[in-house]
């Protein structure tokens, strides 16, 4: 399966779901226990929105990319409330993907690929922004939430490894943001911050060979 990416194509999530709920004042939950570890596109994840109340669900990563065979997983900040596939759930369903970090590879000595493993130092959780949908999922012929990660540039520090990096929310963003109500104005700002904090950078030993720049992936150019 294609998978369209402008980055951040996998990252970790083994926290405990009772932690999840804790931190994020979960009201209602729809997920039980679930396999911790290292996130694929494709892949069922956990997501925070609000219905009414804050809800988290089991959603699969990357959108259906219409007429062609693949999933989007990268929503860019700069143009996600002009692209048809993302403006309506930019509106109105907007999520949090609860992660530890994110990897991202970069290409060192004699074009070897090395993984990275990015997050936030003092922080066991971070909150990425993402969008989400209902979808129809071929093989079974129903639907099911699924759920992309916006990107936007890098920072300092981060640039030297890729030149964008996923959109992280900060604590005192995650209720405007969860809010399909709120000022549009505010998110639009959201969009743009920065996050603060000193971000921690480790090599991961890759016992995977298959990175995301592999075949089964291409550059995401029109989003």
């Amino acid at each position: 399966m294609k998978r369209c990416i402008d980055m951040c194509g996998r990252y970790l999530l083994d926290t405990e779901i009772r932690e999840i709920i804790k931190t994020y004042k979960i009201l209602r939950s729809k997920v039980g226990e679930y396999k911790t570890g290292e996130i694929f596109p494709s892949t069922s994840a956990p997501i925070i929105f609000d219905n009414d109340q804050r809800t988290i669900d089991h959603a699969k990563w990357g959108f259906p990319f219409g007429f062609k065979k693949g999933i989007v997983i990268n929503a860019r900040s700069e143009t996600i409330m002009n692209k048809p596939m993302f403006k309506n759930s930019f509106f109105t369903a907007r999520c949090i993907i609860p992660a530890n970090f994110y990897y991202e590879w970069k290409e060192e000595d004699k074009g070897k690929k090395v993984k990275y493993g990015i997050g936030l130092k003092d922080r066991n959780l971070i909150s990425l922004g993402g969008i989400f949908k209902l979808s129809i999922d071929e093989s079974q012929s129903i639907q099911k939430l699924t759920f992309v990660i916006i990107t936007t540039e890098a920072v300092e520090g981060i640039k030297n490894i890729h030149s964008r990096m996923p959109l992280i929310i900060q604590d005192r963003d995650i209720e405007p943001w969860l809010d399909r109500n709120a000022d549009i104005k505010y998110i639009q700002r959201i969009l743009k911050s920065r996050v603060n904090g000193e971000f921690n950078i480790e090599k991961v030993e890759n016992k995977d060979s298959k990175s995301t720049d592999g075949e089964d992936y291409q550059q995401l150019r029109m989003f």
